[in-house]
């Protein structure tokens, strides 16, 4: 059943919202979220667009008004899918002094655009409200601040002894984080503070879910603000230590990174400490993001390793760049281990002499691309090669046969030697492809002369 509320009366002059019919489509499970319909001319239609977000003012008065809860949050570029009425109208704005949504601004006539009759991979977005109990304000970067809670039918401020880190993983989750970073004491604010003791198990859904039943023992001296984990790496394979990373931003998850970028390393580091992933760590660029469905909020980020919370690392502008664009199909990829290539072997060769050239690094095998390289590097990456590898002739580069496939690895690329160097790790070279090898994949193809030593398939020293 569509959940909706009758607000009364008509539409009236000066661009305002009056008598309006709204309600959530579709809704979820708990009723709390979902895209804002309007009813207008018989018909109900969507608030909002592709790109559009409500500001958190606007999302709480729409939350109140459907009797949800005081506070809201919302998303532009949100998936819609099987939507098939129209959209009324893309904007709707509140100062916070309105008693109803009859008194926000509406800057347009209604205008009825159909969804259905839209080829343009946009209309499969739209805006999506979420309607929550908490909210956090006040702080530096939007994933801190002081946390404000809807609790018996008040707003209060929560005290600072009350809380510990199952609460603040509930308050941070229920928000759209990653669960919290830590509780810090702060002044209290407008609120009153709450008396209970918040008892939760940190699977609550809502604080309103936590056991409340005890009173505080003490006076509260303190109020409680919360950072929470605005940074995370997606999965994308059955990998646990790799893949594109993401921030939260406006309400929802965002790619970090673009076809060209990558991490330096001391923010790889740091990111993967961040996400108890070990201390080390590289990225590369290119890698496939076909199946990626969220946008791209960042084109950079860029850590010294002393910031206490990610968001306060260097950064472009945040900017929606929806992934089904064509330049978004590919971008940064996260490694939390060390670029240690512990074995290197010759594949797809008529015998054990030649192949393709293959890298292992944590246990995963790839190709050293040959995009970039001039033919004189290529015959230089072959003479280390087999030098490395214990062969005691020369090494030659074979032409042909070497087109791989798009879900083949990279490890290398743009390898360039002198041809004197003991091991390829002593050559210059970029971790992982250029974007332009996904496309186009062309991998490094070598024969050895001369007897073979301990060096095939032995660990290499870099």
């Amino acid at each position: 059943m569509r959940l909706y509320f009758i607000l009364g009366i008509s539409l009236i002059n000066f661009g305002y919202l009056s008598g309006i019919e709204i309600r959530l489509w579709p809704v979820n499970a708990r009723g709390n979220e979902g895209f804002v319909e309007v009813y207008h001319d018989n018909t109900w239609g969507l608030i909002g667009s592709p790109s559009y977000r409500f500001t958190d003012v606007t999302s709480a008065l729409l939350c109140k008004t459907l009797g949800l809860s005081d506070f809201g949050y919302s998303s532009g570029w949100t998936p819609i899918d099987n939507y098939d009425g129209v959209v009324w109208t893309n904007n709707l704005v509140c100062d916070g002094h309105e008693s109803v949504i009859d008194q926000c601004h509406f800057p347009y006539k209604w205008k009825q655009d159909y969804y259905t009759n839209k080829t343009d991979w946009a209309y499969r977005h739209g805006t999506r409200l979420f309607c929550v109990d908490a909210q956090i304000t006040g702080g530096p970067t939007q994933n801190s601040g002081l946390i404000e809670a809807s609790l018996d039918g008040n707003t209060y401020s929560l005290c600072y002894d009350s809380l510990d880190m199952n609460a603040a993983n509930v308050v941070c989750n229920h928000l759209g984080y990653d669960g919290a970073i830590s509780i810090d004491k702060s002044e209290a604010g407008v609120n009153p503070i709450y008396s209970k003791q918040l008892s939760c198990t940190g699977c609550e859904y809502s604080l309103s879910e936590c056991d409340r039943s005890q009173n505080l023992t003490s006076k509260c001296l303190f109020a409680a603000s919360v950072t929470c984990k605005a940074i995370r790496m997606a999965k994308m394979n059955r990998y646990k230590d790799e893949g594109p990373v993401e921030v939260f931003h406006d309400g929802s998850w965002g790619m970090v990174g673009d076809p060209g970028f990558t991490f330096d390393d001391k923010t790889s580091s740091f990111l993967c400490d961040r996400f108890n992933l070990g201390k080390a760590g590289f990225s590369t660029t290119g890698n496939s993001l076909q199946t990626y469905a969220r946008k791209a909020w960042l084109g950079l980020i860029s850590c010294e390793g002393d910031e206490k919370d990610v968001m306060q690392c260097k950064h472009s502008s945040f900017s929606a760049v929806p992934p089904l664009l064509h330049t978004y199909r590919r971008g940064t990829w996260l490694y939390c281990f060390g670029f240690n290539v512990t074995q290197m072997r010759l594949t797809g060769g008529i015998d054990q002499h030649e192949g393709g050239v293959e890298l292992l690094i944590n246990g995963r095998w790839g190709y050293i691309a040959t995009q970039g390289m001039t033919h004189n590097d290529t015959d230089n990456a072959a003479k280390v090669i087999c030098k490395e590898m214990g062969f005691s002739g020369h090494g030659a580069v074979l032409s042909g046969g070497n087109y791989g496939r798009h879900h083949d690895l990279f490890w290398m690329s743009l390898l360039k030697c002198t041809g004197n160097e003991s091991s390829i790790l002593q050559c210059h070279y970029n971790k992982g492809a250029t974007y332009a090898v996904y496309d186009v994949p062309f991998y490094l193809r070598v024969r050895c002369s001369g007897g073979s030593g301990s060096g095939l398939g032995s660990p290499i020293i870099g």
